[in-house]
């Protein structure tokens, strides 16, 4: 009975030994394992398959629309604004009256001019007969040579006079004229500067009159882009003020020079009026300068660019599980997706924002289901 519990003691002591010789195999091949399976894992990514899609090639330029014509219609005389006809907002036709003038001091400017003028039609015709009288008496002999050149020039003086007479009817009914201010073209009001009773000086604003049935869409391009765009190419004008309103147009005129310090050109596109639209709001503007037919494209979130080159970049192909670094050249541009014109082929699986800790030959785990 002794032994037997002796032996026992013995077997006690050795099995906390044997216990960590096993723990110390098995710790490290469960790291390993753990390892492993970390390895198999990998970086989880999204991707998306390469597609094949007909592209517009556009470009894209922002600018402020105006009017067609914009002027100022200002008092050409001294006067009293007497009254409005027509206010802000007004559409008016050419030659419309505005707004009235105190015309009292050039209407009787007026008046005074043609009373001269009448004094100097009858000194005229009075002159007339005069002369033909002295030519008739200069062939009897009834008047001397002395008297009958004092008629000719008398005639020639009465003429004078009444030709200076009618030129001054003229300038005063002209300034008469001007007490009425008109409209020098088709449009709407835009503006009206003073109120009524306010006195008035030759060059003073009153009106801004617009011509909106036409607006011209004003942007800049940089240099890179002159030659692609040429008048008569359509244009999509989008106002984000009025809620994204679009309009289509075309170009009209392309700037011949290129500023030297901006690098960038104006180009100008005509756009229908509307009565939503007005002058001064900011337009993004979208012009076709062609298309793509077939291309491979991509979403900009699969690439990676280093500003230096705008037409290159890298992607994350997805091959075997494992992720493989290549550089591609870009084509056109759009807001969801980019041409890829050399470096992938459709089908090929790129990664979608790919993280920071991805590098090449490393697996990856898709979290969106791809096979690849």
């Amino acid at each position: 009975m002794t032994f037997s519990h002796e032996g026992d003691t013995v077997m006690q002591r050795q099995h906390p030994t044997l216990a960590l010789l096993a723990l110390a195999v098995l710790l490290p091949a469960c790291r390993q394992g753990s390892a492993a399976r970390e390895e198999v894992r990998g970086v989880p990514v999204r991707t998306q398959a390469a597609e094949l899609r007909d592209l517009e090639d556009t470009v894209e330029l922002s600018g402020t629309l105006r009017p067609r014509a914009q002027v100022q219609v200002v008092a050409e005389v001294s006067a009293r604004l007497m009254k409005v006809l027509r206010d802000e907002g007004a559409q008016v036709a050419e030659g419309e009256i505005l707004a009235l003038l105190d015309a009292t001091d050039y209407r009787l400017a007026l008046d005074r001019a043609q009373a001269a003028m009448a004094v100097a039609e009858a000194n005229q015709a009075h002159a007339v007969v005069e002369k033909e009288r002295a030519d008739n008496l200069v062939k009897t002999g009834g008047i001397t040579d002395k008297d009958h050149l004092a008629a000719q020039v008398g005639l020639r003086v009465a003429e004078a006079a009444l030709a200076q007479a009618r030129a001054e009817v003229a300038i005063a009914a002209q300034q008469h004229e001007r007490c009425q201010l008109k409209a020098p073209f088709a449009g709407r009001v835009g503006k009206r500067m003073p109120d009524p009773g306010t006195l008035l000086v030759p060059g003073a604003p009153v009106f801004t009159l617009v011509d909106d049935s036409v607006l011209e869409f004003r942007g800049s391009l940089p240099s890179a882009e002159y030659g692609r765009v040429r008048p008569g190419v359509p244009a999509e004008i989008e106002v984000e003020a009025l809620a994204g309103r679009k309009a289509s147009g075309k170009i009209v005129r392309v700037a011949p020079l290129v500023d030297e310090r901006t690098r960038s050109f104006e180009v100008v596109a005509e756009v229908p009026g509307q009565k939503e639209l007005a002058g001064g709001l900011f337009a993004r503007g979208r012009v076709r300068v062609g298309s793509v037919a077939g291309a491979v494209v991509v979403p900009p979130t699969a690439l990676t660019r280093d500003g230096a080159h705008p037409d290159r970049a890298e992607v994350f192909v997805v091959t075997s599980g494992k992720a493989e670094r290549r550089s591609v050249t870009l084509g056109v541009e759009q807001a969801d997706r980019v041409q890829v014109k050399q470096g992938l082929a459709a089908g090929d699986v790129v990664v979608l924002d790919p993280p920071t800790a991805l590098g090449a030959g490393m697996r990856v785990e898709l979290q969106n289901g791809e096979k690849r």
